[in-house]
């Protein structure tokens, strides 16, 4: 059985048609659910790309191996699931953002890659803000549209046509392909190419969650101070959503070409199709852009899983609490595979084929960094010069983790059922119940009421660290 993995960078669940959103034109993602299993509620390990990245490839957590900062890459020294696949004989084609193996561990693991170390339009490369005051007005990282001409010149695109060539000129009866095609979109800073720039109407869009909460941590308040986010607009706010929506419709267009390319080649029903995503992005949800490294918000941890397997239930949804770490037990499973370390990931397989879910899954995600990890923090000398230049969209976000390195603690989620806690080592602490508070506007961690349910949820996450602090090598065989 041969597998095409369709990946995106930083696209949240709620953003899709098929995941209830009702403005949102994505009709390949549909068509995958309407053909296949949609997971309504999967979860990340990490809310940034490094992070989120190692773990889907490992099934390990992050505290495993030390995979929560932004340079620390899977090496050759270690397992990952791609390189099970190649080793079983498949031919691994890896095209776009890599963003989790080094040089050495992607040449043990693909057979071909075609990769990328930063996907923006090519003469934007640096991301300024030039002929801009000191603070950018663009700190919001909404920039102008791009020419429509220019789409053919994405990085993005080239991955996918480098795909649609490889599905083109495949043939039957050779070793069975594992593609994993990855994008930069939809990304941060938000751009597209004009035609998808001006796609949704900013005032079409369900309202964002409100900035003005109490309770929550303070990263956030400092995040729109150093930003200067009190000078910006709520209109930009919203366009800024408007436009990752338009960028999310782009990507759902790439899918589509691969999806095409496997229907005119006869490969559809010997294919799985897996589409997911590292994380989320706020976009405008409580006055800010992007991610950070120790929020767990669901617009940053709850992504889009829809696996079409041929031959199997059709308009499937599963509600159970599932993990990015399970994606990759799933397809060796089917695959026949075996793979060749310990790892914390389930096979999904029994829920693909209409299983009885349970209630009592749990998911964790965990990220941020020790004051001690100075390796980890962004904006040292390290970065690239231009990240610590005022003209930069980033630069806030590099002098925060500079200045206030507090402000990006470790921290620990856990969702179980309806309940969500979140822990930091600063203390700052949230609660809440997602059934009664989806945007999860109301922290409940400081109302003596919940006590007992902070109290329990806390000794179960004691117990899954203690379950999961490390693995032990298998014995050779």
């Amino acid at each position: 059985m041969n597998v095409l993995f369709f990946f995106t960078d930083e696209m949240r669940a709620d953003v899709l048609r098929c995941y209830g959103n009702q403005v949102s034109k994505t009709p390949n993602y549909d068509w995958i659910a309407k053909e296949g299993t949609c997971f309504e509620n999967t979860y990340v390990a990490n809310p940034v790309c490094v992070g989120s990245r190692c773990s889907l490839l490992t099934g390990w957590y992050p505290h495993v191996n030390g995979h929560r900062s932004l340079l620390h890459f899977i090496d050759e020294h270690h397992p990952n699931f791609m390189k099970d696949f190649k080793d079983a004989g498949y031919n691994v084609q890896f095209y776009g953002k890599n963003h989790c193996l080094n040089d050495e561990a992607s040449r043990q693991s693909f057979t071909k890659s075609l990769g990328l170390k930063l996907a923006w339009r090519k003469d934007n490369e640096v991301v300024k803000t030039e002929k801009l005051p000191m603070f950018s007005g663009r700190y919001h990282m909404l920039l102008e549209p791009m020419e429509d001409e220019e789409l053919e010149e994405m990085t993005d695109t080239k991955m996918v046509n480098a795909g649609v060539d490889f599905l083109n000129h495949y043939q039957k009866g050779e070793n069975p392909f594992f593609l994993f095609v990855s994008l930069n979109n939809p990304h941060a800073p938000y751009t597209i190419p004009k035609k998808y720039y001006d796609m949704y109407n900013p005032d079409d869009l369900p309202e964002l969650r409100r900035k003005d909460l109490e309770n929550k941590p303070a990263f956030m308040r400092i995040i729109r101070e150093y930003s200067h986010f009190e000078k910006v607009d709520d209109d930009i706010f919203r366009k800024c959503a408007a436009v990752y929506l338009g960028m999310v419709k782009y990507c759902d267009d790439m899918l589509g070409r691969l999806i095409e390319a496997l229907k005119q080649n006869r490969l559809l029903e010997d294919t799985i199709i897996v589409t997911s995503s590292d994380h989320g992005d706020w976009a405008g949800d409580y006055g800010l852009v992007e991610k950070w490294p120790n929020a767990f918000d669901d617009d940053l941890t709850k992504v889009p899983l829809l696996i079409r397997v041929p031959n199997s239930l059709k308009e499937h949804k599963v509600k159970q609490l599932v993990s990015e770490l399970d994606i990759f037990p799933t397809l060796l499973d089917y695959a026949g595979i075996k793979a060749k370390h310990d790892h914390f990931g389930k096979s999904l397989r029994n829920l693909i084929d209409g299983e009885k879910e349970t209630e009592d899954a749990v998911v964790y995600c965990e990220g941020g960094y020790d004051v001690r990890e100075q390796q980890c923090f962004e904006g040292t000398e390290r970065d690239y010069n231009f990240l610590m230049r005022p003209e930069c969209i980033y630069y806030p976000k590099m002098l925060i983790q500079q200045e206030r390195q507090e402000c990006v603690c470790r921290g620990t989620m856990m969702r179980k059922k309806n309940w969500k806690l979140i822990v930091r080592t600063n203390g700052e602490n949230e609660l809440y119940n997602l059934e009664v508070d989806a945007k999860e506007e109301k922290n409940l961690y400081y109302n003596p009421n919940y006590k007992n349910i902070v109290c329990e949820m806390k000794n179960q996450m004691l117990d899954w660290y203690l379950q999961t602090s490390d693995v032990v090598p298998r014995l050779q065989e």
